[in-house]
């Protein structure tokens, strides 16, 4: 069954293209990386998923499931008292509406997804006090609090504290297995390898399956041009943004 369908997705910000021609279909449940270089669409593609943009052009469908979207962490406005546990629990607004106060099940979603992200001993310090690490805990923790069906992160893992690569990861694991859609986008070969599908992209499709069928030489010159060279039995990417 899919759990997203794109149909002849296209997407422009004024003069530039940075989606097109996408038709493709995600199966429910699977764990997914989206990888290309800079510029490729992957961000712009996860905003069409996660429903933060509407594509120029075609459709995306989940069939009625939702989505989270995990954004990458940026600095924080300081002039904006906010602590961990308001950034979590900000999660549960769209369900609440403006007027209601949010009940034992949205406390317990909060709690839970904290607990989950070791950040529970954080939940009173304000967000912009925290280390990047921490920091991207807390968004993750924000996105599984929201008990979306489709998980959406943007580069969740660049850039972390080993300890703090460690939980998300564990995390992300824990949330395929339970039957999620988990759908990353990275930079890195070896995270995306993790995943049961990649999807790589350069505006356009390239190629999409397990990473072995995806990771090929010709797949990987098309996408990265001359990026790429061969070292004996290696293919080795000469770009300093990715892994």
């Amino acid at each position: 069954m899919a759990g997203v369908t794109l149909s002849d997705v296209h997407v422009d910000y004024g003069p530039i293209h940075a989606v097109g021609d996408l038709t493709l279909e995600i199966p429910a449940g699977a764990s997914v990386a989206i990888i290309g270089p800079n510029g490729s669409g992957k961000s712009s593609l996860l905003k069409v998923i996660g429903d933060v943009i509407d594509p120029t052009s075609g459709t995306c469908e989940t069939g009625g499931a939702s989505a989270a979207i995990v954004l990458q962490s940026t600095d924080v406005d300081q002039s904006v008292p906010l602590t961990v546990r308001d950034v979590v629990a900000m999660a549960r607004f769209p369900r609440l509406g403006l007027l209601k106060r949010p009940n034992a099940t949205d406390r317990a979603a909060v709690d839970s997804a904290m607990e989950r992200l070791e950040i529970s001993d954080l939940a009173n310090r304000q967000i912009h006090q925290l280390s990047g690490g921490q920091r991207q805990r807390a968004f993750v923790a924000q996105g599984l609090a929201q008990g979306a069906e489709i998980l959406l992160l943007d580069e969740p893992l660049t850039g972390l504290d080993v300890r703090s690569r460690s939980i998300i990861t564990s995390v992300l694991d824990d949330e395929h297995a339970a039957g999620r859609t988990v759908i990353t986008t990275t930079h890195n070969f070896d995270d995306a390898g993790r995943c049961e599908l990649v999807l790589l992209l350069a505006t356009s499709f390239i190629a999409f399956g397990p990473p072995e069928e995806v990771f090929t030489e010709e797949h990987l010159r098309t996408a990265f041009g001359g990026k790429f060279v061969r070292v004996g039995e290696t293919m080795v990417l000469d770009d300093p943004h990715h892994h």
